[in-house]
This record gives C-alpha cells, sequence and structure tokens, in this order.
C-alpha cells in the first residue's frame, strides 16, 4: 500500500516538477501517462502533487522506462525520487513490487524484492530487439503491374490504400513491392492479414495490436490492459522507426485507425475491396485503384502461370488470349486455369476449346465457374478435403488439424494437401500451414453444404474442436499444474481428432502462441454451430495463456462466450464459473463496476443452490478483485470466509489456497507475524492435498515473510525447500520464481556471487518463456552493482 504521509514542501516541489516537465515534454496528459504505465490516473496526480510519500524505487524506474528517458535524463528522473539530499544516494529500502496474491487458478506471484534488498539504481541499456520481417513469401511468377508499382514507388504520403475487386490481386501486389521495398525500412515490417471480408468474424483490432507490441520488442509487464492506451503505446514504439506496416484486407477505416503507426518515417499500405474514402481524408493517403490487367499483361501472367512444360507456342497466342478473356482477366482465375494446366499437361488450344464447348462453365466474370472447373478437376480425396476445409472458419489452419478436420492419417493428408496446392486452391504460407483465399472459401464452404450430408459435416466440426479444445486442455496443464479441475469435464476426443501431444511449457506456449487467433475464431465459431459444450471448455482451456500473456480483453471476449454457452445448456454452475471469472478479468481491466456485478451474479447462483463450494471459490475470487481494487481489508475478509467454507467442507486442495491467500494479504497489510501462521496452515493442507505447485509458492512466500521480517537464515531455508519441491515437478516458471528471491536473499547475505548464479538461472528460464519476470531479472543482473 503507498504511504499517504505528507514530504518536506522541498522534495515535493523536486519530485512532482521533474515527474510534470518529464510528462509535458513528452506531450502526455495525465490520463496517457496512467494508462502506458499501468498506473492509475490518481497516482500521477497525487505523485506531481507531491501528496505521495517517497515514491517506490519500482514506480521510479516504471515511470521512466514508460517517458522513455535519455540516460543522464534518467539520473536526474532518479536523483529527484530520492530523500533529502540532491546528491545520488549509495542504497535504499524501495518497498516490494507490486505483486499479486492467489489469483483463480493461478500462481501467486509473491514480490520480486523484499524490503532488505539494496535499491539498484542505474538503469541498464536495453538490447535493441530483432526487427519484425512478417511479410509473406513473394507471389511465384509475380508479372506486370508496372503502372501500379511505380505508383507505390512515387508515393510519399505516410498512407497509401490500394482498393479493387475481389481476387485482383491487390495482396499479390502489395507483397510484392513490399518485399521490394523492405531494405528501405530497416526497422522491420509487420503483416496482418485482417479478413475483412472473411465469411467469419474480421480480426479485433485489440488483437493486431497486442501482436504488433510483442513483434517491436515491447515486454509484457510494459504493456498495459486497456486498448486505448495500448494503441498509445504502439504508437510511441514506431514512432521515429523506419517500419513498413501492411494492413491487408481491410473492411473500413475504423478497422485500420488503431493499426496506423506513428511517425515521418513509417509507411503504411493498407489493401481492401472498398475506396477506404474515409480514411483518404483523415490520413491525405494515396489512392491506388487497382483494375483487372489489360489483355497483354493478363497474357504475359497466364504465361507464367503455364509453367515451362506448357509456355504458348506462336500457335498458342489466340488460345491464351481467349482463356484470358473467358476469365475476365481476373488474376485469381488465371492462377487457377495455369494450375490445371500444368497438372493436366494440356495445351492452351485444347483448353481454350474445352471453354468454347457448349458443356463449359467458364464465361467471362463468372469466378464460381472457375472454381468449378478446377475442383472438378481434383481426385475424390482432394475434393472432400477441399469441402471440408470451407467448414473450418479459422484464418489458416496447421497440417494437424487438417487432419482432425479429415479424420485422416497426417501422410495422406499431407499428400492430398500437395495436389491442392498445385492446383492453387491452398496456399503452403508457412511451413505446414494452410490458407485459401476468401472467396475460394466461400466456394469450398458451399460445395460442402451442396455435397456432404449433415451428419457428415458435424463430425468433422467435432474433430476438429476436439482436436482443438484437447490440446488446449492438455497445454493449460502443463502452463498452470496448481489450476483446480475443469468443472465441465471433456469427454474423450471423436475418433480421428488426434490431440497435439504437448510434454512441456515450451512446447504448450509455442503451440498457443501460433494457435492463439486461430482457436478464438474456433470459439466463435462453436457458439455459432451451436456446439456450447465445446465453447465453454475452450474459453476455460485457454485462460491461463491468455491471462499470462496479459491479453485480457480477449480472455474476457472467450468468457463472455462461455457464459452464453453455460445459459444456453442451462447449466447454473458453469455459468457460475463464467461469471466468476468474467468478474477476474474485468477486475484486471480496472472495470470494477462490471466485475463486482458479476461477482454478486456468481454468489447469487451458488448460495441459492446451497452450492457451498462455489460460494468459497466465489469469496476467494472476490477477495482477488477487491486485492486488485486497493481494498486490502476486504479482500483479506473474503478469504478468511472462503478459508472457513473450505474448512467446513474438508477439501484440504481449497481450504490450501484459501489460507495462503488469507496470509497473503495479511503480509500486503504489513502485519507479517499473522501472515506466518496461515501459511504454515496453507503448507500442511497443501501437503494432504498433494497440491505441490501451491506447496512451492507458500514455501517462497514463507521466504519473503522471513525476509521482510529480517529473518535472512530463516528466509534463505524456506526458499531452498521451495526449490527442492520444484525439482521434483515439470514447471520451469515455479523454479524461476524461487531462484530469483534466493538470488535476492544471497545478495542480502552478502553472497553477491551465488546471488548472480541464482539470477542468470532464473532469467534464462523466464527469458525462453516470455514471461515478464525476464525484464525485472535483467535489470539486476546489468546492474553495475551485480558482480
Amino acid at each position: 500500500m503507498l504511504d499517504r504521509s505528507m514530504w518536506s514542501c522541498g522534495r515535493e516541489l523536486m519530485f512532482g516538477g521533474v515527474l510534470r516537465d518529464f510528462r509535458v515534454r513528452a506531450l502526455l496528459t495525465q490520463e496517457e501517462l496512467a494508462a502506458l504505465s499501468g498506473m492509475s490516473e490518481r497516482q500521477i496526480r497525487e505523485l506531481e502533487s507531491g501528496r505521495v510519500a517517497a515514491p517506490r524505487a519500482s514506480t521510479v524506474r516504471l515511470l521512466a522506462d514508460t517517458l522513455n528517458l535519455s540516460p543522464d535524463d534518467r539520473v536526474a528522473f532518479q536523483r529527484a525520487a530520492q530523500p533529502g539530499s540532491a546528491h545520488p544516494p549509495t542504497s535504499a529500502q524501495p518497498d516490494a513490487a507490486p505483486s499479486a496474491p492467489a489469483q483463480p487458478n493461478a500462481v501467486p506471484s509473491p514480490p520480486v524484492q523484499a524490503d532488505a534488498a539494496p535499491s539498484r539504481s542505474a538503469q541498464p541499456v536495453a538490447v535493441p530487439p530483432a526487427a519484425p520481417a512478417q511479410l509473406p513469401a513473394d507471389v511465384g511468377g509475380f508479372t506486370g503491374r508496372a503502372e501500379a508499382l511505380n505508383a507505390l514507388d512515387a508515393a510519399t504520403a505516410a498512407v497509401v490504400t490500394v482498393s479493387g475487386p475481389a481476387g485482383v490481386g491487390k495482396t499479390s501486389l502489395a507483397v510484392h513491392w513490399s518485399r521490394l521495398a523492405a531494405p528501405n525500412f530497416p526497422d522491420g515490417q509487420l503483416y496482418v492479414d485482417l479478413r475483412g471480408f472473411s465469411p467469419h468474424a474480421a480480426i479485433d483490432p485489440a488483437e493486431v495490436v497486442r501482436g504488433f507490441l510483442d513483434a517491436l520488442g515491447v515486454p509484457l509487464d510494459r504493456i498495459p490492459s486497456g486498448f486505448t492506451a495500448q494503441v498509445a503505446l504502439y504508437r510511441s514504439s514506431s514512432a521515429g522507426r523506419r517500419l513498413l506496416v501492411v494492413l491487408d484486407n481491410a473492411r473500413d477505416a475504423d478497422q485500420v485507425r488503431p493499426l496506423l503507426p506513428s511517425g515521418p518515417a513509417a509507411r503504411t499500405v493498407v489493401t481492401s475491396r472498398r475506396r477506404l474514402t474515409a480514411l483518404i481524408a483523415e490520413t491525405g493517403a494515396t489512392a491506388l485503384t487497382l483494375d483487372v490487367p489489360g489483355i497483354d499483361e493478363a497474357v504475359e501472367l497466364l504465361a507464367h502461370r503455364l509453367g515451362p512444360g506448357a509456355r504458348p507456342e506462336a500457335a498458342d497466342g489466340d488460345a491464351v488470349a481467349a482463356i484470358a478473356t473467358a476469365c475476365g482477366r481476373l488474376p485469381l482465375a488465371l492462377a487457377l486455369v495455369g494450375a490445371r494446366a500444368r497438372l493436366t499437361g494440356f495445351r492452351p488450344a485444347a483448353i481454350a476449346a474445352e471453354l468454347r464447348h457448349p458443356g463449359g462453365r467458364i464465361a467471362a466474370l463468372e469466378i464460381d465457374a472457375v472454381f468449378s472447373w478446377s475442383y472438378d478437376a481434383l481426385s475424390a480425396d482432394a475434393a472432400r478435403l477441399f469441402r471440408l476445409l470451407g467448414l473450418a472458419s479459422g484464418a489458416d489452419i496447421a497440417v494437424a488439424a487438417v487432419a482432425a478436420l479429415a479424420g485422416r492419417a497426417l501422410p495422406e493428408v499431407r499428400r492430398t494437401l500437395a495436389e491442392l496446392t498445385d492446383a492453387s486452391l491452398v496456399v503452403e504460407h508457412a511451413p505446414g500451414r494452410y490458407r485459401t483465399h476468401d472467396l475460394l472459401h466461400v466456394y469450398a464452404a458451399e460445395r460442402a453444404r451442396a455435397e456432404e450430408p449433415e451428419a457428415a459435416r458435424q463430425a468433422a466440426l467435432t474433430r476438429l474442436l476436439d482436436h482443438y479444445t484437447h490440446t488446449a486442455y492438455h497445454a493449460d496443464l502443463v502452463l498452470n499444474p496448481v489450476r483446480a479441475p475443469i468443472p465441465m469435464p471433456l469427454r474423450a476426443p471423436a475418433d480421428g481428432a488426434e490431440p497435439k501431444h504437448v510434454v512441456d511449457v515450451q512446447a504448450a506456449l509455442e503451440w498457443l502462441e501460433t494457435e492463439q487467433a486461430v482457436l478464438l475464431t474456433a470459439l466463435r465459431q462453436a457458439e455459432e454451430e451451436g456446439m456450447h459444450r465445446h465453447a465453454w471448455q475452450l474459453s476455460w482451456a485457454l485462460d491461463t495463456f491468455l491471462n499470462d500473456r496479459r491479453r485480457w480483453q480477449d480472455e474476457g471476449a472467450a468468457w463472455a462466450v462461455a457464459l452464453r454457452a453455460a445459459t444456453a445448456l442451462t447449466d447454473r454452475p458453469a455459468a457460475a464459473h463464467a461469471h466468476r471469472f468474467l468478474g477476474a478479468v474485468n477486475g484486471r481491466l480496472q472495470r470494477f463496476d462490471d466485475a463486482h456485478t458479476h461477482m454478486r451474479e456468481a454468489l447469487e447462483v451458488s448460495i441459492s443452490a446451497g452450492d457451498r463450494a462455489g460460494e468459497g471459490e466465489n469469496r476467494f475470487v472476490l477477495s482477488y478483485v477487491h486485492w486488485l481494487q486497493g481494498d486490502g481489508e476486504p479482500a483479506l475478509v473474503q478469504a478468511e470466509q472462503a478459508l472457513a467454507i473450505f474448512t467446513e467442507i474438508d477439501d484440504a486442495l481449497w481450504a490450501g489456497k484459501a489460507a495462503l491467500a488469507v496470509g497473503w494479504y495479511h503480509a500486503e497489510l504489513g502485519a507479517y507475524e499473522k501472515a506466518l501462521p496461515f501459511q504454515r496452515r496453507a503448507l500442511e493442507l497443501q501437503q494432504r492435498a498433494g497440491d505441490r505447485a501451491n506447496e512451492v509458492v507458500t514455501w517462497d512466500t514463507l521466504g519473503m515473510l522471513h525476509q521482510r521480517l529480517g529473518d535472512l537464515e530463516g528466509a534463505l531455508h524456506h526458499y531452498e525447500q521451495g526449490l527442492r519441491v520444484a525439482g521434483t515437478m515439470e514447471s520451469p516458471q515455479l523454479r524461476a520464481q524461487v531462484l530469483g528471491h534466493l538470488g535476492d536473499v544471497s545478495e542480502a547475505i552478502g553472497d553477491p556471487l551465488t546471488a548472480r548464479e541464482r539470477w542468470l538461472e532464473a532469467y534464462e528460464i523466464f527469458r525462453d518463456l516470455g514471461h515478464p519476470q525476464a525484464a525485472d531479472l535483467r535489470r539486476k543482473l546489468r546492474s553495475p552493482d551485480s558482480p
């Protein structure tokens, strides 16, 4: 809790004035600085007015990072925060960094620094992250479009829009030009397919901004929770960079605005089927309209697509022109015809003759007919797989998920996908990942509805959602071993679903990072298709990952789907569970009115049903919401009530969690001696329940308490016990957490070499996991005081 005692007048003016000056120089309002730093606007006001006592060292570092201070300015800023003398201090006793108590189904995070740890005032020099390079592969055989490429080269506006009909080649042009221009943008290239005209939901700009922040190397612990603040951070992070941003398939100006970088050195290319007039007017964008190519260029494009084995001879010239005309000169249709020619080996004259036949189905500008021609040429297995791909709503799909969708073995599916790739009906845009053009996707879905029985379509979707849900569930168990069991148990996966085998934390994180957009889309599709059990379970399975990655808007959206699913299932306990998690998510987003509304709903359901265990869990989470709100006393009261309930029903697992929380809140209120017996009680309950993960957390918390009480030897003993238990389980995050605290106490007892060894090992684990605590450990390792 912040100390509200008054400072001396001179000190008030010094730090408050310095903070205000740096904020104004950064062109930030108090509200914007609060949003970017993750602090409250009230805290910023109190710091600037001098109503807050000596600011915490962690707060000073956070503000210095947020303001992007130069090394000299940072020294002056930190000096102003020191009590008394204007000279830089040699040591101080910073408060512990704010950290979370036991969250619902999450590993508690005890303080990173204890009070006894000396301050490190020097800020490390940041290592610049690798420049992002997200552009897709260039289009093979790209030809023509000289006028459009010249227009892109000549454009001086910060934003360029490329508009035109579907299949006209907007994406191919944008990617080809961007790859040619990439050397002019050495600070990186960002790319996203916004799916503005997908038959399913377009990509939410909030999801894109988070991905761009990750790509630009912004540490997780610096990313604020609110969308507006994230957009502001994205713009400040892109300012001054020579950056190229490609926003493909935009729906409208509203989807694009938050994704525009700032600064004169950045360039944004936006493609859309619409002209985006509002965006052009607002930004002064250069507007480029792309039409079908002329007949000569269309013939040249088709000649390239025919491939070296079927290049037209002089006698074929008229035939190639006839084919190009029949395809309406549409590049997508020309690509499909070229693929057909390569597969069959037919000469252009033969293809043209086929198209002129009365039974031919290709006519100018009838793109469905071109699709039908390519589709009808497929083998039976490839045609079926193409149809089934139309059922998947994601922007792309991994080969393992394709196998689940088809209910076939991976080698067989890979061979069939190769046939679809050769026919240009799907694109392998990354190793093992496939996507279809949105028009082709719509066509595939139409073919599925026309040719696949309803039972077969339902079975395919069930296999796909089983694959996603079971894999996500097992990944969650790896990431969060302390989590209580899922209240709505999973059924055995359908035959052929074949969930991916996730064996360790790194594999779980890699799979979830890669699939997160697909999983969120699958979640919405499950709701749309009335597959409510899958929707609820997939929401549950994604919670740990989305929370750990601070993707709280996505986490809230997932639990909103889960709540609607539980309501449709008339499953009141599942609805209460969803309300409970929505309460926690809204608390993390500082939407406390909404958080308490959801918690009241959850409590009402549990109490009216006489569900004592559910009531206990609700009070446990309500204590967390109060803690997030800064209300320590109500948090303690709710945790005590939860402990009483779990003791009454003899639930050792949850009673151990609740005892840990009660001790934590006592410690947060400064009552360390009162906290100790509750932590010891938690330890006994966890050992009885076999809850080794939370046992590690409790040993770690006991170490922190002894350290705060000045008992460094006792702290060392408890940390070592926690490390011993962590060594018996596969949880690198818990091991790293304890190692970091062991480093702190080793430094405090005068053993800097051991401290560095512990910090380095912890840092390497957190770094590999992409965990925000890596940043704090990196600062310690780079401090001039570090050995």
